[in-house]
């Protein structure tokens, strides 16, 4: 199922991914502002989160009454100082896997990122729970942030990255930590790591690869620099054996914004 923000006040809601139907073709949009920004551009994470609603959404209405799960998302982005991102996603295939493309334009109208998604699809099994219903008009959690991004985030440096603990606010409603809780994590901990040495950087690409669901914590991103511009990040859970929840691949690129 798409990863549902908790409620208004909840980190994934304050990343701001908003999604409606427009003649019943799904549209997601993104409100860029200072909190949800990195060198005064919007984080990464934000398009991954924005990705995975509209993205998402599209995938449970082409799955009909299975399930549908992410596998993976890929984001590039054009550097821009955009206040806003906007998109419809396009269904490339729908079988066992779903695969479906989001093209994003800025307030301008300028082509300025993209966004690929796979997601699962498993058939309901009786036991399970009904799925959810999706209001038909609209299904946008976004609410605007009471503070940056990081600080909501609350995350502690360690010796290769950053941690945090499991809290209420970073949990979808399968009380796991949501996935663009998990991205928003990984982009500061390579922030942190690789600005130590290469000055200001922005975000152009981002891959997320979802491998175990996150359940205990606290989590870690674990940061392996490649070269100055780029990195390779897993997200483990250190409460379950350090198993791996999400792994990350991320470019950037030389700024010099504030």
């Amino acid at each position: 199922m798409t990863d549902i923000p908790t409620g208004p006040r909840s980190l994934p809601s304050q990343m701001g991914a908003h999604m409606r139907l427009v003649d019943g073709v799904p549209e997601c949009w993104l409100e860029v502002t200072p909190e949800r920004s990195h060198r005064e551009m919007a984080l990464g994470a934000c398009l991954v989160m924005l990705a995975d609603v509209g993205a998402g959404y599209a995938a449970e209405i082409a799955s009909e009454d299975d399930w549908s799960f992410t596998v993976d998302i890929g984001v590039r982005r054009t550097p821009c100082e955009a206040t806003e991102f906007r998109g419809r996603p396009v269904v490339q295939r729908a079988g066992r896997t779903v695969s479906i493309d989001l093209p994003l334009v800025d307030d301008t109208g300028a082509a300025t990122a993209t966004a690929v998604s796979t997601f699962i699809r498993l058939p309901r099994r009786p036991q399970d729970p009904p799925r959810p219903d999706f209001p038909i008009d609209s299904m946008s959690w976004a609410a605007a942030p009471e503070a940056p991004l990081a600080e909501l985030l609350g995350a502690e440096a360690t010796d290769r990255g950053l941690s945090v603990e499991l809290g209420p606010q970073l949990l979808n409603p399968a009380g796991i930590l949501q996935g663009g809780v998990s991205a928003l994590l990984a982009e500061l901990a390579a922030l942190r790591v690789l600005e130590a040495t290469s000055g200001p950087l922005v975000t152009t690409s981002f891959d997320v690869r979802y491998v175990t669901m996150g359940r205990v914590g606290p989590f870690e991103a674990v940061v392996d620099p490649i070269g100055p511009h780029a990195a390779a990040v897993k997200v483990l859970d250190r409460g379950a054996d350090a198993a791996v929840v999400t792994h990350n691949l991320l470019s950037f690129t030389a700024t010099s914004g504030v």
